[in-house]
């Protein structure tokens, strides 16, 4: 994955890096095997900051197809100017991350991203969006979303159990940026990982430490 444009937000570069050993961690905790050319979609993305960290993050497998999804324009047209692959399809459009069972096209997915999920504010929406991530995975895929705070982590994790996800990492971020605006919320506060149904269960992590 290659960079073409700074992070514009002060701070961003240092929630990036901090996020990118926190998923580092929670894959490994997770057993994901990545290897080969992967398929990677990120949903809600965003300027889709994080892309070079998930890309970090699952070596020494290479990202073969990612693809990004926003509700909004500025933000996708900042992030489709920031990323490359030099060896590989990266796309990132304007369009609803629930719908992605209407996109007949979409391979299944190694990994599906959400970073700060926000399930507390429309559950209807989150509860499809989450429902389609899910059917989009491989069997051995993995989804992977942050929280910014602990109830929302909570509402989410439960959310996904209802639909027979199997939880296989659950770790609270210790060294996530707090907010100064907004008390008890944080930078990717917490991470989760999830399976599909039937497949294997793992050791949930505890923690992060910083390295």
């Amino acid at each position: 994955m290659i960079q073409r444009t700074a992070l514009r937000f002060p701070g961003t570069d240092e929630d990036v890096a901090r996020l990118r050993i926190l998923l580092t961690d929670a894959l490994r905790t997770a057993d994901f095997q990545a290897s080969g050319r992967l398929a990677v979609l990120n949903l809600a993305c965003g300027r889709a900051d994080e892309s070079g960290a998930l890309a970090a993050a699952v070596t020494p497998a290479e990202i073969g197809f990612y693809l990004g999804i926003d509700l909004r324009p500025d933000a996708i047209e900042e992030a489709a100017s920031r990323w490359h692959l030099a060896d590989g399809e990266i796309e990132f459009i304007c369009g609803d991350a629930s719908a992605t069972h209407r996109m007949k096209q979409l391979p299944p997915v190694d990994l599906v991203f959400i970073r700060h999920q926000n399930y507390w504010s429309e559950p209807a929406v989150w509860d499809r969006l989450l429902g389609n991530a899910l059917a989009a995975l491989k069997p051995d895929g993995v989804l992977v979303l942050t929280s910014y705070f602990d109830v929302e982590h909570d509402l989410m994790i439960a959310a996904l159990k209802t639909r027979g996800a199997v939880l296989v990492a659950n770790l609270r971020h210790f060294k996530s940026r707090p907010l100064s605006d907004a008390p008890g919320k944080s930078v990717d506060r917490h991470l989760a990982v999830f399976r599909r149904s039937g497949e294997r269960t793992f050791l949930l992590g505890s923690g992060f430490v910083q390295k």
